[in-house]
């Protein structure tokens, strides 16, 4: 890794890549805070073997390349491991590190990459006897020197980026990026570079605050060509640039749907067409573009994938809509699955249980919730209700019925007792433990 002045996180990384590696070359582009210092004692410490070399700042890619043609020259180190300082690495329990080893025989591996609420992989172990380099003034990638390098990823290591650095606790730090990749579109010749700068110029802009020089330079990254997931993500990003800049719906949704077309395998831009226009009380073409969405399955690899809009994002949406479009069973179905599933952030369920009362409402106003369907109560079990008493002489509480219906296969707990000694807690919401069942607690 380089550094400078990264005294504040850099035990952190250290200890997070403790169990992977063998050895450990830092180099140090300037520390004025003791960084070297922390590096030897923590070298020294836990018994690693490593090396803090010095080297003067030019740019990232001559750094970094730098750090690795050092790397080099070191004997025994079969692939070398990039991270940055205020990085860390989580490994699963169940990734036998040894085994990993002994596996690798490709040129380059990709890991994957938690930012926030996103997730990309991207390469971090080449192998230390083939001279990689880094191109890029900024976000800068490893590049093999053959097109013929062979690639691979590793399942088990996730790396947990995070901007704590120091160089991230400028307040100028995003609109001095965009002063640097300006200054290097005007040199650069390379039509593939240039993509890449205009995508990191639009994201630095609005990083920035500078939201019309973004939605310019992220529109304009749309028309250069290349890699899919970068022109999905300009439009992606340009459509809620637009939203935000009070542009006429129709024009963002269009957006958002050009993002779509140039990555079918992305959900993103559907869900946030779909939000949009339920925003505007559009449901129809709200419910439309969210039923499209929830067919797409979460990507494996991809340029800042938002899980959070495959796991439950899409589906909120929809079961939104479908309720304003009167479709009370299928928001009511896709309510139960939020629910029942351990995806949904504990703040957003008790929107998601109204949302399900006020669908059951709606069904029951129509003589169609299973309460009223005239589906027979069938006892699950006979309660003996003297033989159960609790221990300090309540009566017991319930009596189990077990109905099925079409729009959701429900457990009713009835009270039976006297309602004056009925506990206040037994009205509840909760799961049994057959995921298809819903179960319902009811005073």
């Amino acid at each position: 890794m380089i550094v400078k002045n990264e005294a504040d996180v850099i035990e952190r990384c250290l200890d997070s890549i403790r169990p992977l590696v063998d050895f450990v070359l830092v180099e140090d582009t300037g520390s004025s805070d003791g960084t070297q210092e922390i590096i030897r004692k923590w070298l020294a410490k836990h018994g690693v073997k490593g090396v803090v070399i010095d080297e003067p700042w030019r740019s990232f890619e001559f750094n970094r390349s730098h750090s690795l043609a050092a790397l080099r020259k070191i004997p025994d180190v079969d692939y070398a491991f990039i991270i940055d300082a205020d990085d860390s690495i989580e490994i699963d329990p169940k990734l036998d590190l040894k085994a990993m080893k002994r596996s690798l025989d490709h040129d380059i591996y990709s890991v994957s990459i938690a930012l926030g609420g996103v997730a990309y992989r991207r390469n971090q172990l080449c192998r230390n006897d083939i001279a990689f380099r880094y191109r890029g003034v900024l976000h800068e990638f490893l590049e093999p020197p053959s097109p013929e390098a062979t690639s691979g990823h590793i399942d088990g290591i996730k790396m947990i980026a995070r901007v704590e650095g120091a160089r991230s606790k400028s307040p100028r730090k995003y609109l001095d990026d965009a002063k640097t990749l300006e200054e290097a579109l005007e040199k650069e010749t390379d039509v593939f570079m240039r993509s890449r700068y205009t995508y990191y110029l639009a994201q630095s802009y609005r990083d920035g605050g500078e939201q019309q020089l973004a939605l310019k330079n992220f529109l304009a990254r749309a028309d250069l060509g290349f890699w899919n997931d970068e022109i999905f993500m300009s439009l992606f990003n340009a459509a809620g640039l637009m939203q935000e800049l009070g542009r006429p719906v129709e024009e963002v949704v269009k957006v958002y749907l050009r993002a779509s077309n140039v990555a079918p395998h992305r959900a993103e831009a559907l869900h946030g067409a779909a939000r949009l226009l339920r925003e505007k009380e559009r449901f129809e073409q709200a419910y439309d573009i969210a039923k499209r969405g929830v067919k797409i399955p979460k990507p494996d690899n991809g340029l800042f994938v938002q899980g959070w809009v495959y796991d439950y994002g899409l589906v909120d949406e929809l079961s939104v809509s479908a309720y304003w479009t009167g479709r009370y069973e299928e928001c009511l179905r896709h309510c139960t699955a939020l629910l029942e599933g351990r995806a949904v952030p504990q703040d957003m369920l008790p929107r998601v249980r109204a949302n399900a009362e006020f669908a059951r409402q709606k069904l029951s106003a129509k003589g169609v919730m299973p309460e009223d369907d005239g589906a027979a109560l069938r006892p699950l079990a006979d309660v003996d209700l003297n033989a159960s008493a609790a221990s300090d002489g309540r009566a017991p509480i319930v009596a189990i019925f077990r109905k099925q219906t079409k729009i959701v296969r429900t457990i009713h707990v009835v009270w039976i007792g006297d309602e004056t000694r009925r506990p206040d807690n037994c009205i509840d919401t909760w799961r049994d433990q057959n995921p298809d069942w819903r179960v319902v607690v009811w005073g």
